[in-house]
């Protein structure tokens, strides 16, 4: 089980993708760059200041993942599922289209090589 294997290699691809996004999310909420959100400085604070914060735990996540962290499998997986209900919820266009697939494609991933990240052998097909 110290190989990876390319599923698992493409889940932390897409983590840091989506940490890249919500980085790139956060600076442009910081700038003022962002046209559709409302002139409340406190709001747009407390936004800005939770993308940061989501990529950095994203990423935190992205480096345990690589070490076999099983708290980070868990939070991995809560986070993706809940920003997933979260992007659903909310108004839906086509970039939460886009984001709801970088969210949903690791969730998918993350599930199918569970037995990596958890140190959980495999069990033959066949036996009980």
């Amino acid at each position: 089980m110290s190989n990876r294997p390319l599923s698992v290699s493409a889940a932390l691809i897409f983590i840091l993708l989506n940490a890249l996004v919500w980085l790139a999310f956060g600076v442009i909420i910081a700038a003022n760059a962002h046209p559709a959100l409302p002139d409340q400085p406190i709001l747009k604070g407390v936004m800005a200041f939770l993308s940061l914060a989501t990529a950095g735990i994203l990423l935190g996540v992205f480096i345990l993942l690589g070490k076999h962290s099983q708290i980070a499998y868990f939070i991995a997986l809560g986070l993706f599922v809940a920003i997933s209900l979260l992007t659903i919820f909310d108004q839906f266009g086509l970039a939460d289209l886009v984001i709801l697939a970088i969210n949903i494609v690791p969730i998918i991933l993350l599930i199918k090589d569970r037995a990596w990240y958890l140190h959980v052998k495999p069990r033959a097909v066949g036996s009980n």
